[in-house]
């Protein structure tokens, strides 16, 4: 059966940050009920890059991209699963990104 809840998922978010941000020692995956969160972790920036899903009350799964100076790309959806794709193609370009810096 297919888990629909993020909180059930956390061991294939916490897989996910370490396939594809192994070598980058400065980031940090974070799983709670409604919301997950991949950061780096930088005291030089304020506004660190990440990418977050989380579930508002009405039902739409939000994910977020920010790619250390502002808010780059937004996607909702009400499936799960597709937003679960969209975070894994978040996450690997802001792996992409912080290689490059």
């Amino acid at each position: 059966m297919t888990k629909t809840n993020i909180s059930e998922d956390k061991i294939k978010f916490y897989n996910l940050h370490k396939s594809f941000f192994s070598d980058l020692d400065n980031t940090s995956c974070e799983v709670f009920d409604k919301k997950v969160i991949i950061f780096e972790n930088s005291n030089e920036n304020a506004d660190p890059a990440s990418v977050e899903l989380e579930l508002k009350k009405d039902g739409i799964y939000t994910i977020y991209y920010w790619d250390g100076y502002s808010l780059a790309d937004t996607y909702q959806t009400i499936d799960y699963n597709s937003a679960i794709k969209q975070y894994k193609r978040y996450a690997k370009k802001l792996a992409k990104n912080l290689r490059r810096y």
